[in-house]
């Protein structure tokens, strides 16, 4: 045992302590000694027999608090409900360090199989804690049965309470070195220029793993390219047990949340999970269906009972479309830089939504993603393609232009506010009774060409037209609607040669002619609008 002059610090933890009884119930100890010695009895790369208590030296909790060793069990003890009962103040700042570390290796990780979407993600204390004991009672089943009854019994709520305190005080300190943005319940990753900043240094306060910094650079190179390692489900719990585990620690992951819409964490049970956020609460009936072509594909999910149908649209982010992506960066050549990763796609789409809304520009609203098969689930919009009232009037079929109009306002409107829509085919806006929807927005970005977005509708209509004056009432009445919500100097930029390019093969010199005269009529200063 360790004389007393030499305990630097002493807490007890347990069923006792987590205010369960089992067939058993036990408080457990842990010495920490101040000086490291050959006569401490118990290696804590060993798990030591119950009924004696568990000695480790300060420097080596330390280490472990600080840096991941093989079994941790020292400082594991410090991941639940313990009971100081020396020296408080250095068990406090060990378990905070420890859960510092945690919080760190999971940010890592998730920013790894998630890129740029990490983002979007709210990332509540609760979910550091039950991911950390799930991959414990993966690799300790015996486990299993004291972490479900420390946090379903009674005293759960407290339990709860007491451990993510540390993760609290953990998060506020990566907080205050920029690494994350904290809040009395939840963590989100920044964006941009400072996610990558702040995972730097994240790197650098703890490295990787040879086994994570391969994984990592693997992603890292797949994600510049275009494409990426498809995230392996979470592996399911074994209990040995006769007790029935709790969703948190069998499924972690569905503790995450988004801004909109929720984290759909097993794809296999979506149907089910739609169903039970629609409030179908007993028998049901769906039918799934496919929409659009083999590389823009979506699927229709419709759920009814008796009284009532709800719709959502599933949209997939393949890799297939991140070839198509790239064969349009070819296509498109210098007119235009298309973003080809399924993560990136996908988080400009949410991103891109939550902004439009803000702005007072309709759009879908998200259900929720699959974050692990890159889907994004979405209520159904009821409405019309605008490609169809395009046609109709190219056609000499139609003259009503008003929904063409309201569509260049729309984009006036978005570009004022200094985004872009990336992809303004008329396919991809949807007229509804209350106006246009903007769909499809995974080339959404903020501070992009919004000389692009302009042309590439005036030129891609005009390729599907059939008669001249028709495509020039289109084009007249697009940049009119534009012209009153904005300015002429977006409608200038459209007008320069090098957006022209990716088209000229299928327009005619008439066609050519009808959209620049178009577009120098309402780029004057005496043109239209403000």
């Amino acid at each position: 045992m360790v004389p007393k002059e030499q305990i630097s610090a002493l807490f007890v933890y347990g069923s006792r302590i987590a205010g369960f009884e089992g067939d058993d119930p036990v408080v457990e100890m842990v010495i920490v000694a101040k000086s490291p010695s050959d006569k401490i009895a118990n290696k804590h790369d060993q798990k030591p027999a119950q009924s004696k208590p568990l000695i480790v030296s300060e420097t080596d909790l330390v280490k472990d608090a600080k840096k991941p060793s093989a079994e941790e069990f020292a400082i594991s003890k410090l991941l639940n409900i313990y009971e100081p009962l020396v020296n408080a103040d250095f068990l406090e700042s060990a378990e905070i360090e420890y859960k510092k570390r945690i919080v760190s290796e999971k940010l890592i990780e998730i920013q790894a199989d998630y890129g740029d979407f990490t983002s979007n993600l709210i990332i509540p204390y609760e979910y550091f804690l039950f991911d950390k004991l799930h991959k414990r009672a993966l690799a300790h089943p015996d486990e299993t049965y004291a972490f479900v009854r420390t946090y379903s019994s009674p005293q759960g709520k407290g339990n709860s309470e007491f451990t993510f305190r540390g993760f609290r005080e953990a998060a506020k300190s990566l907080a205050s070195q920029g690494i994350i943005e904290s809040t009395d319940d939840s963590v989100r990753i920044l964006s941009g220029k400072k996610r990558r900043k702040a995972l730097s240094k994240l790197l650098k306060m703890y490295p990787l793993t040879t086994r994570g910094a391969i994984q990592y650079a693997f992603h890292g190179l797949a994600n510049r390219a275009g494409f990426e390692f498809k995230t392996k489900p979470i592996p399911k719990l074994t209990l040995i047990e006769k007790v029935e585990s709790i969703v948190e620690l069998d499924r972690p992951n569905k503790l995450l949340r988004l801004e909109e819409g929720v984290i759909f964490d097993d794809g296999s049970k979506l149907v089910e999970e739609l169903a039970r956020i629609s409030g179908f609460v007993e028998k049901y009936e769906f039918e799934e269906k496919k929409k659009g072509d083999f590389i823009n594909s979506s699927r229709q999910i419709e759920i009814w009972d008796d009284k009532r149908r709800v719709k959502f649209v599933l949209k997939h982010f393949p890799e297939l479309k991140s070839v198509k992506w790239a064969l349009l960066n070819l296509w498109s050549l210098a007119s235009k830089r298309f973003n080809m990763s399924p993560l990136s796609r996908l988080n400009r789409e949410v991103a891109a939504v939550s902004r439009l809304r803000r702005l007072g520009i309709k759009t879908h609203r998200i259900t929720g993603v699959v974050l692990d098969d890159r889907t994004l689930v979405t209520e159904y919009v009821q409405g019309v393609p605008l490609d169809k009232s395009v046609g109709e009037i190219t056609k000499g079929k139609s003259k009503d232009t008003g929904d063409v109009e309201k569509y260049g306002q729309v984009l006036g409107k978005l570009h004022k506010a200094g985004m872009v829509y990336g992809d303004t085919k008329p396919q991809n806006a949807l007229v509804g009774k209350d106006g246009i929807d903007l769909l499809d927005l995974e080339q959404a970005v903020e501070k992009g060409d919004p000389g692009w977005d302009i042309a590439e509708f005036l030129y891609y209509s005009a390729k599907l037209s059939k008669e001249k004056e028709g495509m020039k009432l289109v084009a007249e009445a697009f940049l009119k609607g534009y012209r009153n919500e904005n300015t002429g100097q977006p409608v200038r930029k459209a007008k320069r040669l090098r957006y022209l390019g990716p088209f000229i093969l299928f327009l005619t010199p008439k066609k050519i002619r009808v959209i620049r005269a178009a577009l120098k009529k309402y780029s004057s200063a005496g043109g239209s609008g403000p």
